[in-house]
């Protein structure tokens, strides 16, 4: 089947391009910060990375952190943690453990797994760099903050890794570190930043021309429906959004039989995706509580105006039997709820929950990620 990509794989948003646009500047300086461990120096370093949505916060430090494993051959490691993803501080260190080790413990607590991996970096004489992204919607959310305490001071646990493990911190801003208790402020500090600014129209146009480049065949894509999308995007978010829109608009021209992506296959596309009150909405990227409930909320209102708040938390503990998953406590909830009206995935009124947008993609989205979370919790 004639297709207009080369390698959709490049408009996705998990992605780690060669090249930043337009943020050459902050790479630079980010991996200024790990020089001494890619040398083989013993120094840890603390690191806040913060910027608006849409900003490239994560794509920055993933492509430091490969970067700094490549430059060190090797010698450093890199550990990227969602911390939306991560409910509990195990979630969290589990993960960085699978991601240095190579497997998921089982059965160790969060203090045994980081032994573990101190264990490990001391005998094979490593140093880490773990990168903590949504640090902020983590805090906010009232999570625990031990995670956030622990891995700075790691170093307490085994005193042969001191200088081994590095922590870079990302978020939307510094308002975070107003909520944590005085010895997790203490250990974390405010020492090094690096803020980015949001992207204006040229450096989003200038990003979506370089993923288009990689993603599409020569001649897939011209320059007026580049200029197009990347106008339609600003006001969903700006890079991500624009990423999205060619994607679904490259699969349109493809279905179609179509050599080229069209203005108007970007105009469906625009159409196709679901925003809620505040712009362009990304289930995916909510913890994995906040994406079962907002799936049960959405299979509830598939056919009705209208559910009830009690109905929801209902649907969303019988999902969570489905899933195998341990449910939150209803106050919790009742939290994730506002949040997830404020952030415009629900509408509430009179205790009833509606949505303004059609609900069959992002079931599609929330079935396939909560899967696929499932298995690793």
């Amino acid at each position: 089947m004639r297709t207009v990509f080369s390698d959709a794989g490049a408009l996705l948003h998990d992605y780690v391009p060669a090249v930043l646009p337009h943020r050459g500047a902050e790479l630079k300086r980010l991996l200024h910060y790990f020089e001494p461990a890619v040398r083989g120096a013993n120094v840890s370093v603390k690191v806040h990375v913060v910027g608006p949505v849409g900003s490239g916060k994560t794509v920055l430090c993933r492509r430091a952190g490969l970067h700094i494993m490549r430059e060190s051959e090797g010698r450093v490691k890199f550990a990227y943690v969602n911390l939306a993803y991560a409910h509990r501080p195990y979630h969290a260190v589990a993960e960085v453990h699978r991601q240095v080790l190579g497997i998921y413990p089982a059965g160790l607590s969060p203090e045994e797994m980081i032994a573990s991996i101190l264990d490990h970096l001391v005998d094979e004489d490593l140093r880490l760099v773990i990168a903590l992204d949504e640090v902020d919607t983590y805090v906010a959310e009232g999570r625990s903050q031990r995670i956030l305490y622990m891995l700075p001071r790691c170093h307490e646990v085994n005193p042969k890794a001191a200088g081994r493990v590095s922590v870079i911190y990302i978020s939307r801003s510094l308002d975070w570190l107003k909520r944590l208790d005085d010895a997790t402020l203490d250990t974390i500090g405010r020492t090094s930043i690096i803020a980015l600014e949001k992207y204006g129209f040229r450096e989003v146009r200038d990003i979506v021309a370089y993923r288009a480049d990689l993603a599409f065949r020569p001649g897939a894509i011209e320059d007026d429906v580049l200029d197009l999308t990347a106008q339609i995007s600003m006001a969903y978010g700006g890079v991500r959004y624009a990423l999205e829109l060619l994607l679904e608009a490259g699969m349109r021209a493809d279905y179609e039989g179509s050599e080229k992506v069209k203005a108007e296959h970007i105009r469906l596309a625009n159409a196709s995706i679901p925003k809620g009150a505040n712009g362009a909405l990304y289930p995916e990227d909510l913890d994995i509580h906040a994406q079962i409930l907002l799936l049960a909320i959405l299979e509830a209102l598939k056919n009705r105006a209208y559910i009830t708040v009690e109905d929801a938390l209902s649907s969303y503990r019988i999902l969570c039997e489905q899933e195998g998953i341990t449910q939150e406590e209803e106050e919790a909830l009742r939290e994730y709820i506002k949040a997830l009206a404020r952030e415009g995935y629900i509408i509430i009124q009179n205790q009833r929950i509606a949505v303004e947008y059609p609900v069959d993609k992002p079931i599609q989205t929330l079935r396939k990620t909560i899967k696929q979370k499932a298995k690793s919790l």
